[in-house]
């Protein structure tokens, strides 16, 4: 089965694209200047969600929404884990925090100059907050073997995932 990136529900088996699950662009392609192809069609950022969430996640910017936990019985899915999305902010679990802020990183970094992006903050509510994130959530075991998969397909890497302290050279 197929689970949705952003709230943990389970979202397949089948193809249904549109239905019941679609393709979530992690750096949402309202604010990349980006089409389906070149960057948006870079698998390092796309990732499978459940329609309600994508849609009510539409393009809002990362950031913290909440005042700590995990919320269930989410704002966005009733019954599922999931995010919350307060105001200009989209909060994602905690479980995939850095793994949104790793791709971000990646994108701004491998996309930038073809799309025009001058600031991460483009994408998240700070600089603070995307390590925060990086930190909160390390890279663990199935996002290294995502990387692995994603480079069989379509020739490379995010460097921001074999080398997480790169945030930090970067932005810190």
């Amino acid at each position: 089965r197929i689970s949705s990136f952003y709230s943990g529900k389970a979202i397949g088996p089948s193809w249904d694209s549109g239905k019941t699950w679609n393709r979530e662009h992690v750096w949402p392609k309202s604010l990349g200047g980006f089409e389906n192809s070149g960057a948006g069609a870079d698998l390092h950022h796309v990732r499978p969600d459940d329609v309600t969430t994508n849609a009510k996640r539409g393009n809002l910017k990362y950031g913290n929404a909440k005042n700590g936990g995990e919320v269930r019985g989410s704002t966005l899915v009733s019954g599922a884990l999931g995010g919350y999305s307060v105001g200009s902010y989209f909060e994602p679990l905690d479980d995939v925090k850095g793994d949104v802020a790793r791709i971000c990183l990646y994108m701004y970094v491998r996309w930038n100059s073809d799309w025009g992006a001058t600031s991460i903050t483009q994408v998240f509510q700070s600089v603070d907050v995307l390590l925060e994130w990086c930190a909160l959530d390390p890279v663990d075991t199935w996002e290294m073997g995502r990387n692995v998969v994603v480079e069989n397909i379509q020739g490379n890497r995010n460097v921001f995932i074999d080398y997480p302290e790169y945030a930090w050279l970067l932005f810190g």
